[in-house]
């Protein structure tokens, strides 16, 4: 095997305020897609070709490797104004970040297959452990069918979940295999009523090989990680998880924004033909709007404070409580949905003209109601989690 190409030596990582003021400067045209974008029921590559240009596809990826390793408090902005325009571009600009937090966890030399020749090279995913794997020498067999790869027809290489079993025990656990775009086919199967344009499409991988160094055991990602286990950038030893399913989460905020502001927009010349209400001064118009307003800085700064608690455990290097993990969890799966139910308010609102699919509220309402179907955005099973563990607290007491 050829050595592996060196680490980018001289690349400067942009500051927070420039993202952002990149990701404001490119939003409007990736909105002005929108039409396209469904059409396609993907991301049009112009707007592909401006967040990779912009450096918004790197917000995680490692310096060393040509990445800004940002705050994740700058991604959930840079995310959120995409969102406003976009949310399915918005959701693919998560999931294609959150797919280099994952790889920068992985050997150096997957690190380098990646990005050693292009740095902007983009990577999707099915973490689905629906692979059928069989050990091999080196490495590893793959065949399976992977759903859901969000982003996967602009994605040089995917991350497709399977199980092995663990060395000691024999137990089965997740093993995440890195497969470049050559071996695996993408289906094209994807047709929801909302996030249309995300291209969460089918891959399908026959019987490939994958060597042991592209491939990596991911411990649960619901607890930091001490810098004894993970020396490096303390970015890459926040919980995984939380930050993943934030990449699908987050992105509500900036969608339920967009809403507002287009509802918000109607009400204020809207007077119904029927009655004459006028909508500016309808009590139940003006609360639904001051509802979702105060919900979206609720949620918002919920976001910010549990990666605040994350990032000072990291600095302490003290790993953060399985209760209070399994709390930070409840509130980042709960968000979409306590979202999605207030601009479900506002449908019921806007009259007749609000079953247009051309109306911003109506787009929004639809992406929102699609997005919280996702395993990630269900609260159900962290629920269950957290209040077990409250109650076994009580029970040892």
């Amino acid at each position: 095997m050829s050595a592996s190409p060196a680490p980018l030596s001289s690349f400067a990582p942009v500051g927070a305020d420039m993202l952002r003021a990149r990701a404001r400067a490119i939003a409007p045209a990736i909105g002005a897609r929108w039409d396209e974008a469904e059409a396609l029921r993907d991301i049009p590559a112009a707007s592909i070709a401006a967040l990779r240009e912009a450096g918004l596809t790197r917000l995680f990826q490692p310096q060393r490797w040509g990445g800004h390793e940002a705050d994740p408090t700058t991604f959930f902005d840079v995310q959120n104004i995409v969102a406003a325009q976009c949310a399915s571009t918005a959701w693919v600009l998560g999931v294609l970040n959150v797919q280099s937090l994952v790889l920068a966890l992985f050997d150096d030399r997957a690190q380098a297959a990646v990005w050693g020749q292009d740095p902007a090279a983009l990577v999707s995913s099915s973490f689905m452990p629906v692979g059928k794997v069989a050990a091999a020498a080196g490495g590893y067999t793959l065949s399976g069918r992977w759903s859901f790869s969000s982003g996967a027809s602009h994605a040089g290489w995917a991350l497709l979940g399977g199980r092995t079993p663990h060395p000691d025990t024999g137990a089965a656990e997740l093993r995440i295999f890195l497969v470049p775009r050559g071996d695996y086919a993408i289906l094209d199967v994807w047709n929801p009523f909302g996030m249309r344009a995300t291209g969460s499409n089918d891959i399908v991988a026959n019987g490939i090989f994958v060597p042991e160094w592209r491939t990596r055991t991911l411990d649960p990602g619901l607890l930091n990680v001490l810098k004894i286990h993970r020396p490096g950038p303390a970015l890459y030893r926040l919980p995984w998880l939380y930050l993943f399913s934030a990449g699908i989460a987050n992105f509500a905020i900036g969608t339920a924004r967009g809403a507002l502001d287009a509802f918000l927009d109607r009400a204020a010349s809207r007077v119904s033909a029927w009655s004459g209400q006028v909508s500016r001064e309808d009590p139940a118009t003006v609360a639904a709007a001051a509802r979702l307003d105060a919900e979206i800085d609720l949620v918002e700064a919920s976001f910010r404070r549990n990666v605040a608690i994350l990032q000072d455990h990291v600095a302490r290097d003290v790993v953060i409580g399985q209760g209070e993990a399994m709390r930070l969890r409840v509130q980042l799966t709960s968000s979409v949905r306590r979202l999605a139910a207030l601009v479900d308010d506002f449908m019921m609102l806007l009259g007749a003209r609000g079953i247009d699919r051309s109306s911003p509220v109506t787009r929004a309402w639809l992406d929102l109601c699609a997005a919280r179907a996702h395993p990630g955005n269900d609260p159900a099973a962290s629920l269950a989690g957290s209040g077990a563990a409250m109650i076994g607290c009580r029970g040892q007491a």
